[in-house]
């Protein structure tokens, strides 16, 4: 009934929408109960706003029940149509003329959309509830064979693509070819299968960002006990600073007042001894007054002798220059900075130690001067050259050897023990390096070692080597890499001591532990360069 009404005489002329509580004049005219009320409420005379036929009194109006189930009915219908129409992601009905309602189904027969009105006919026809209908989609030709113009419903894994009944048995009848929906199916256990993957995935990343708020919280952690504890250290260096610069002023003062003072001593000495000799010469010019001549001589007996006075050549007087008294001071602090320096030292291989991991000697590395233990964790100098296989990964002009595993990411420490060696060489080289040819260590060659030659000097290899000594002598030195801060320490385990830090190195790509054990000048030395194990003593590494 709805549909037959003609939509615009369910409006009301004064508000121009759908009724609402429709009523009806004398007149014979409609409108809303509340329009017309207001209407009134406001006019002098009460009359009809459409053909102003004037009542003498005001109507009692009463709402048409009738009448309003039909509005609302209308108003229901059009806010369904209003949520049913087809937005710009929908796929529209074919049917539909002027607004186009949302598609509920695609007809692959017809070729067409419908809407859930228009579909009606594909529920109650006998020869249309027969069409294959699907979930709405666009382009409905798309699902049409091009070359026999037949609906593409089997899916040829073969060629991984959709076919026509009459392809499967004439182009494809070779092929391995299935029903679109088993090809669905069999997709679906692959989607399924990647959905895992990206579950897998996403948990991977979950735990990942878990580890980068604990790093970054740790961080934030160290920084603050790294402020303190450079705090404490330099408060404690500035202090004896302080103090060893006043005790330096207070013993140059004292020694100053003490020279002052012998100095004023000595001047008082001499003023008295000159007031003495002054006495003593006018004693003798008197002499020359005397006429009688035994009281003269008398006299002169008497005034040749001296008043006491000091043998002044032998006393020193040289002025004090404090020769000595900075230096000694500053060696002073010197020894306390130094004495917080192995503490900072012995702090560094403690927190290195936490990052010690197992490592292995590649034997396919080293060259034929040299022999790798069968666990991979001795190297050393053979007695004589041994016939090697080929290998791209051996050293062949250097006597090196690398580890099994190169470092990419992260911090890393291990131990070598270099008891009773004289000629070593430790530390981590990168993967580029070109195996075939001789190389000099240096950083710029891709090497970050320090080393001993002879046993004598120890030297950090750069490219000019710079040589240092070390007390006492190492037995094991330790070895830390942090990849991201790009930094190679060596430490002196025994002694808890730092020996050398490589800083900004250029890690371009894996880098790998290294180890030297030398070729001997002077004699063959029998001792390897061995991979220890960091000792664990009441529960702290030592």
């Amino acid at each position: 009934m709805a549909d037959a009404l003609d939509e615009q005489r369910l409006h009301c002329s004064v508000c121009l929408e759908l009724y609402t509580d429709p009523v009806s004049t004398p007149c014979g005219h409609n409108f809303c109960k509340l329009c017309i009320e207001n209407y009134w409420d406001s006019a002098e005379v009460y009359c009809c706003p459409l053909c102003n036929e004037t009542f003498y009194q005001r109507p009692d109006l009463r709402i048409n029940v009738s009448f309003r189930d039909v509005v609302n009915h209308v108003r229901n219908t059009k806010s369904i149509n209003e949520a049913c129409q087809a937005k710009a992601s929908d796929v529209p009905c074919d049917v539909c003329t002027g607004v186009r309602l949302k598609a509920v189904k695609s007809c692959l027969v017809c070729m067409a959309s419908y809407c859930e009105r228009h579909l009606q006919h594909h529920k109650t026809a006998a020869a249309l509830s027969r069409h294959k209908l699907i979930e709405p989609v666009e382009s409905l030709e798309e699902r049409i064979c091009k070359k026999h113009e037949k609906i593409l419903e089997l899916f040829c894994k073969t060629e991984e693509k959709f076919i026509c009944q009459i392809c499967a048995e004439t182009d494809h009848s070779r092929h391995k070819v299935v029903t679109v929906e088993v090809a669905s199916q069999q997709k679906m256990i692959q989607v399924k299968r990647r959905e895992r993957e990206v579950r897998l995935m996403i948990q991977d990343r979950q735990n990942r960002m878990e580890e980068i708020h604990r790093a970054r919280k740790q961080t934030k952690k160290n920084e603050r006990n790294a402020v303190d504890e450079s705090i404490q250290v330099f408060v404690s260096i500035i202090e004896l600073m302080r103090k060893t610069h006043q005790e330096l002023m207070e013993e140059i003062k004292a020694r100053s007042d003490d020279e002052q003072k012998r100095f004023e001593e000595l001047i008082e000495e001499l003023k008295q001894e000159i007031d003495d000799l002054e006495r003593k010469n006018v004693e003798l010019q008197q002499l020359s007054l005397i006429k009688d001549h035994i009281t003269l001589l008398q006299a002169i007996d008497r005034a040749n002798v001296l008043p006491s006075t000091l043998d002044w050549p032998s006393i020193p007087v040289n002025e004090v220059d404090f020769l000595g008294y900075v230096r000694t001071s500053l060696v002073k602090a010197k020894e306390f900075i130094n004495l917080e320096i192995r503490h900072q030292a012995a702090n560094d291989l403690k927190k290195a130690q936490k990052f010690a991991e197992d490592i292995a000697i590649d034997p396919d590395t080293a060259g034929p001067w040299l022999t790798v233990s069968a666990d991979g964790k001795e190297v050393r100098q053979s007695p004589k050259k041994q016939k090697v296989p080929t290998s791209p990964t051996r050293f062949t002009e250097n006597t090196f050897a690398v580890a099994t595993r190169g470092l990419t990411t992260g911090r890393h420490y291990w131990e070598v023990g270099v008891k009773d060696k004289s000629n070593w060489l430790l530390g981590v080289a990168s993967g580029t390096l070109k195996r075939k040819e001789q190389i000099t260590p240096s950083p710029e060659n891709g090497l970050w070692t320090v080393g001993h030659r002879d046993g004598g000097q120890y030297f950090a290899c750069t490219r000019n080597p710079f040589p240092f000594m070390l007390s006492p002598p190492p037995q094991r030195v330790g070895v830390f890499v942090d990849y991201e801060e790009r930094q190679v320490l060596f430490i002196n385990v025994e002694a808890k001591t730092h020996i050398f830090t490589f800083t900004e190195c250029n890690f371009t790509d894996q880098v790998y532990p290294i180890f030297d054990p030398c070729l001997a000048t002077e004699k063959k030395e029998v001792a390897p360069l061995k991979i220890m194990i960091p000792e664990i003593r009441q529960g702290k590494l030592v």
